[in-house]
């Protein structure tokens, strides 16, 4: 992260070492939480409302929750927790005055609908200072090390607003032959004003939520910035100090030269723009240990200002390493689309059919036994509220998993149950006059 304040470059760090630390900024702009056991990482499971995380679920903090205040399953797995720069910065390569920012991140995965080698990320950036933000970047940092780390090559998709490390060669000394590729897909950048009526930037809030927030004259930025560094020949140094640190979050080397395209004798911001599937543009020639950033800006941030970046993260092995490329677009693409769509196919249920069962049913779920998860599916012949509940030997209710209206369709959901002990459960399944129930058992 970095900005103009005042008179001062102020600029925030998360790579060797770390300008961030638990906690959150006060209305004083005193940084609080560094040492309370409450401000930590929080992890929740879909369907499992017993776990110690989702009784505890921070919501104080900023952590999302559903219209009915409880925690809002947003995966199959959903992460939270919430840090600040506020402290006094540790790194070499940060300014010593902080921005006061707090970051309040949410990362969340599925195990199906394609997306079992994805992981989403949200940062919620807050301007916690009493001054703006003049001329701020925020950038997504990376150090891929994939496989072996000196054989990597980088480069981006401008069109896709995908940043991807791949292996130089079809043979890596980790991954073997065919190596994966490892990429970072911008899905929502900052929202900035520009006072022209023809900009509008619609987003839900939270992601997934029935929430539209519509803003007319503003737009989003994109991905402004693909920048890369090292300590070797030929790439630019790693920044040595804030205002280095700024340079790169602008586009530049560290140095303050502008890259230039070697083919088109172009200045530029976005380096390794070319196709190294076709082997066309500017793309990388041979191997090295590679890092990465992209980068948002320049926009300013007025105090107790809030922006959002929503990322994901991508890994795809194809038949050689450059066909992991090909693979890796593929998979951005779904995952574009699954953003597009504002994760409703993925989301809580999957609809598996279109087809308009003729009666409700509820099948038996698959595996049983099973550990720790399995599957429920069942039918429904009219819109209307459904309720799919579990219970444990006792009766005691131990997992809400459908609690909403639903259109006529077949379903299919998946049940985690760790952190249960083994033994039979209950399914209950309750759609308008319909009440159905099933046992399961849980092997561990």
């Amino acid at each position: 992260m970095g900005c103009l304040s005042g008179n001062d470059t102020l600029a925030a760090v998360a790579e060797y070492s770390y300008d961030f630390k638990n906690g959150y900024v006060d209305a004083n702009g005193v940084p609080q939480g560094e040492s309370d056991p409450l401000y930590r990482i929080y992890k929740i499971n879909i369907g499992n409302t017993t776990e110690p995380d989702y009784q505890n679920w921070p919501v104080n903090q900023g952590a999302y929750v559903n219209l009915s205040g409880q925690p809002y399953w947003l995966g199959t797995q959903t992460m939270f927790y919430a840090y600040t720069d506020a402290y006094p910065h540790t790194s070499n390569n940060g300014s010593l005055a902080s921005l006061k920012a707090q970051i309040l991140q949410t990362n969340w995965c599925y195990n199906y609908g394609g997306l079992q080698n994805v992981q989403f990320i949200e940062f919620r950036i807050i301007n916690r200072s009493n001054t703006e933000w003049v001329n701020t970047y925020l950038a997504i940092w990376t150090d891929d090390d994939l496989g072996t780390a000196t054989d990597d090559r980088i480069g981006c998709d401008t069109l896709r607003n995908l940043a991807f490390t791949y292996n130089d060669t079809d043979n890596d000394g980790v991954y073997g032959a065919a190596p994966p590729a490892v990429g970072t897909k911008l899905l929502r950048s900052p929202a900035i004003f520009t006072g022209n009526n023809n900009d509008t930037a619609r987003y839900y809030y939270p992601p997934g939520s029935k929430n539209l927030i519509v803003k007319v004259g503003y737009k989003f930025t994109g991905m402004n910035v693909f920048n890369t560094y090292n300590n070797g020949l030929p790439l630019p140094a790693d920044p040595q100090d804030y205002a280095e640190t700024y340079r790169v979050l602008e586009g530049k080397w560290n140095t303050g030269e502008s890259w230039i395209n070697p083919t088109n004798g172009q200045s530029t911001k976005k380096t390794y723009s070319g196709d190294p599937v076709l082997g066309t543009g500017w793309i990388m020639s041979g191997g090295s240990d590679r890092r990465y950033l992209q980068s948002f800006g320049p926009f300013n941030m007025s105090a107790n200002d809030t922006q959002s970046i929503i990322v994901a993260q991508v890994i795809a092995r194809g038949s050689s390493n450059l066909n992991s490329i090909s693979e890796l677009r593929n998979l951005s693409d779904h995952v574009q689309s699954i953003y597009d769509q504002n994760f409703q196919t993925v989301l809580a249920v999957n609809n598996i059919s279109n087809e308009i069962p003729e009666k409700y049913s509820l099948e038996q779920n698959y595996p049983n036994p099973f550990n720790p998860s399995t599957n429920l599916e069942f039918g429904i012949s009219e819109f209307g509220f459904v309720s799919l509940k579990v219970y444990d030997l006792v009766g005691k209710e131990v997992a809400t998993l459908v609690n909403e209206k639903l259109s006529p369709g077949k379903y299919k959901f998946g049940f985690d149950g760790i952190g249960l002990p083994s033994g039979v459960y209950y399914y209950r399944l309750t759609a308008g006059e319909f009440s159905e129930t099933k046992s399961m058992i849980l092997l561990k």
